[in-house]
């Protein structure tokens, strides 16, 4: 899988080793003032909205055009924590032997018979949403991961005062 391009600002940030051209002629969207979660979006994923927008917001990482897709990262970030709790501790279900009328096998100790073993199908919705809101997350820098591709470079003395050595540091 090919290296995803990385944008132009970050490009600026990070220095750029590669000395590609850069892109002059892309779209700097305005950062996201208003925080209202979209009309569409499930109580759920407002409630995650609530949490999660105003920090990405601080951060400089929420414009408006990122709307739709941060949204579609809170659903699915809501969709995970349903999974979750329908999961509870059983990834794996077992499904009980029962006879030809319908009633539960027992063993010698009076205790069912189980026929088998199947993954939960809250454990399956599980992993796909964590797929999901990590993909999504991910792109806007929101995981450690993704924080260590982006480094600042200081922006050096504001009052034109060049100091050298120990002098620099005082």
């Amino acid at each position: 899988m090919a290296r995803p391009t990385k944008p132009t600002a970050l490009k600026l940030i990070a220095g750029n080793p590669g000395k590609r051209a850069l892109n002059k002629q892309e779209p700097d969207p305005t950062y996201l003032d208003d925080l209202t979660p979209p009309a569409w979006l499930a109580p759920e994923a407002v409630q995650v909205w609530g949490e999660m927008a105003p920090m990405a917001a601080r951060a400089k990482l929420l414009t408006e055009v990122d709307v739709q897709a941060f949204a579609m990262g809170c659903v699915a970030i809501a969709q995970y924590r349903l999974a979750t709790r329908r999961t509870g501790d059983d990834a794996v279900k077992r499904k009980l032997a029962v006879d030809d009328k319908g009633n539960t096998i027992t063993d010698e100790d009076g205790k069912p018979v189980y026929a088998g073993e199947h993954i939960n199908p809250w454990a399956l919705v599980q992993s796909m949403t964590f797929k999901q809101a990590m993909l999504v997350f991910d792109k806007f820098g929101m995981t450690p991961q993704a924080r260590t591709r982006i480094a600042i470079q200081p922006q050096g003395d504001l009052f034109g005062s060049e100091k050298t050595g120990a002098a620099s540091y005082f």
